[in-house]
């Protein structure tokens, strides 16, 4: 039962206490009606779980479908708070690199370039946004919907492939240009920090208001 309790856990994780339990309950309880038909129909225990956690679907993506009904605005606002993170992360990796390797040049950064990068990571982290949930309504898999495979493995692939320019010819990389082959990886860790870490305040914070509503 471990099992059992364990996925009804991962599926009512980060949601209102006020209405987690109750959730909880009523998740559980199918769960066990479904799971005591199989047992009659001669499957083991751990057959009758694995069955019936398969038939009732995966957790995470569940997870995902009651935070859209109770929260129905944090995906557009995490991404616009993503976005700004990468942003003011680029810019201060750029600055840093720049005052390290030039201390001698004013290395402010142009608003025209902090605009224009901007405008690059929303097309960017949109696009990716927008095929990572595309492929996560059509497929049920688990190492699939982990938004750090997804987002980060092919950047850190494409940073590889890279890291073999840089060694053939260093002679073209030279100072902070070496930071430009490694843009994607960089700016992809960064978003998906960016994103679980606004998952943790915002749920958090969201979860503190609706105790607060229920004892008032």
């Amino acid at each position: 039962m471990k099992k059992l309790e364990r996925y009804v856990h991962e599926i009512t994780m980060d949601l209102p206490e006020d209405e987690k339990e109750e959730l909880r309950e009523e998740i559980f309880g199918h769960l066990q009606d479904h799971i005591n038909e199989l047992l009659i129909k001669a499957h083991s225990e751990e057959e009758a779980i694995h069955l019936a956690i398969g038939s009732f679907g995966n957790q995470d993506k569940l997870n995902r479908d009651l935070k859209r009904t109770f929260f129905p605005f944090y995906k557009p606002i995490r991404f616009v708070w993503s976005v700004l993170f990468v942003t003011a992360f680029a810019g201060l990796v750029s600055y840093s690199a720049m005052e390290y390797y030039h201390p001698e040049f004013d290395n402010g950064l142009p608003l025209y370039s902090v605009v224009a990068g901007m405008f690059l990571i929303t097309l960017i982290a949109g696009t990716a946004e927008g095929i990572y949930e595309a492929l996560i309504s059509q497929y049920n898999s688990k190492w699939l919907l982990n938004p750090w495979l997804f987002f980060l493995v092919p950047t850190l692939l494409y940073g590889a492939i890279q890291t073999v320019l840089l060694y053939q010819h260093p002679e073209q990389y030279q100072d902070s240009l070496w930071l430009d082959l490694y843009a994607f990886p960089i700016g992809a860790a960064a978003y998906i920090i960016s994103r679980q870490l606004f998952n943790v305040i915002f749920l958090k914070n969201k979860n503190n208001n609706h105790k607060r509503n229920t004892v008032n």
